[in-house]
């Protein structure tokens, strides 16, 4: 295999880490903005171990048939609960 110019490489890059986003049921603006959402809304009140703010997010955000989809993608992570989405989901969505 030939050298890749520094041009084919970060295009190669750029495809994958595409391709990787649209593996998943949120686009890493959307997971960028449903854990702000998240943060925001636990500021003021304690998690209660469920998945309200998440699906109250989704919602708004999502067409209808997505959102099931998203629950689940989002718990085969380790989001159980509002404040695990945001613990466990960070580095999955690729937001560090």
């Amino acid at each position: 295999m030939a050298d890749l110019s520094k041009e084919e490489k970060k295009f190669l890059m750029k495809e994958w880490k595409t391709q990787k986003e649209n593996k998943y049921n949120l686009s890493k603006t959307n997971a960028e903005d449903l854990f702000q959402y998240l943060e925001t809304q636990l500021d003021d009140n304690p998690c209660d171990d469920t998945l309200r703010y998440t699906k109250q997010w989704l919602k708004e955000n999502l067409v209808p048939e997505k959102i099931e989809s998203a629950i689940e993608e989002i718990e085969e992570m380790g989001g159980y609960c509002d404040c695990e989405v945001l613990s466990n989901c960070y580095e999955e969505y690729d937001i560090v």
